[in-house]
């Protein structure tokens, strides 16, 4: 039983430093293009920070405390971040200002204090996004049955952009494509897209009244279109059919008159 308690405490011993050394969880740090983004340090007792060692896919910053009540002092050690990043005091935080996509990736804190664990490591990962503008719904696979509208409604927005999530209200569809069954006793309803991601939303909506109006006229242009090609292809059959009559008629004449001179002539000879 002694052994036993023996190995546990070996063990402990082994594995107490580098728990002691390193935060394994990755915060998460969400940032929008063009803005700043900060991550959050929070370390409770500033006044024992020697100095804190940033490094993403190269080294980033040198940050070590400012004078007494000044803000930590930050030495940039790579071109790409001049003149984006401060520190915020007391407790470290480190803030990036104009944000870009090639800022994304994965962040690391080396914390070095006077006291023990002497160093503490953190951890995260930086996601940047745009902010989105609005989106756009568009109808399509339109079709209107005993005065009921059969709709397809598309929801986009400008530019394709990751982890961009769509919610229709007041139906709580969720996804970017919503069909829809509406009967006149629903035209005063509205239909709204809201397009979210982790930074932003912004949303676009469409009436129903609207939408059944736009479909009828769409149906009356339709209609009216048909009509009016059907109504020059007849023209234009009569048109070419009395050509060909006329034609035919012209040349039959002449035949005649031919015929008849011919007669004539024989007849002449005849006599003379």
């Amino acid at each position: 039983m002694a052994q036993h308690h023996l190995w546990i405490l070996l063990l402990c011993l082994q594995t107490w430093p580098e728990a002691a050394g390193k935060d394994s969880e990755i915060i998460t740090v969400n940032g929008i293009l063009g803005e700043s983004v900060t991550f959050p340090v929070n370390i409770q007792e500033p006044q024992q920070v020697t100095n804190i060692a940033w490094t993403s896919k190269t080294s980033v910053a040198y940050v070590t405390p400012g004078d007494s009540e000044m803000a930590p002092k930050v030495a940039v050690t790579h071109r790409n971040y001049y003149e984006r990043i401060h520190a915020l005091g007391p407790k470290y935080d480190l803030v990036i200002s104009d944000l870009r996509m090639e800022d994304a990736g994965d962040y690391k804190a080396d914390i070095n204090t006077q006291a023990e664990p002497y160093t503490t490591t953190k951890r995260y990962n930086l996601q940047v996004y745009r902010r989105l503008g609005k989106p756009k719904i568009t109808q399509s696979l339109m079709a209107s049955v005993n005065s009921t509208c059969n709709v397809t409604l598309t929801c986009s927005v400008e530019k394709e952009e990751k982890n961009v999530t769509y919610n229709w209200s007041p139906l709580g569809e969720e996804g970017n494509v919503l069909q829809i069954f509406q009967t006149p006793e629903e035209q005063e309803l509205t239909y709204t897209c809201t397009a979210q991601n982790p930074v932003s939303n912004n949303s676009d909506s469409i009436s129903a009244r609207q939408l059944c109006a736009d479909i009828a006229m769409g149906f009356r242009i339709r209609h009216t279109g048909l009509l009016s090609v059907l109504a020059m292809f007849f023209l234009l059959v009569v048109i070419l059919s009395s050509v060909f009559l006329f034609r035919l008629f012209k040349r039959r004449q002449g035949a005649s008159l031919q015929g008849r001179a011919s007669e004539f002539s024989l007849f002449r000879s005849a006599v003379c």
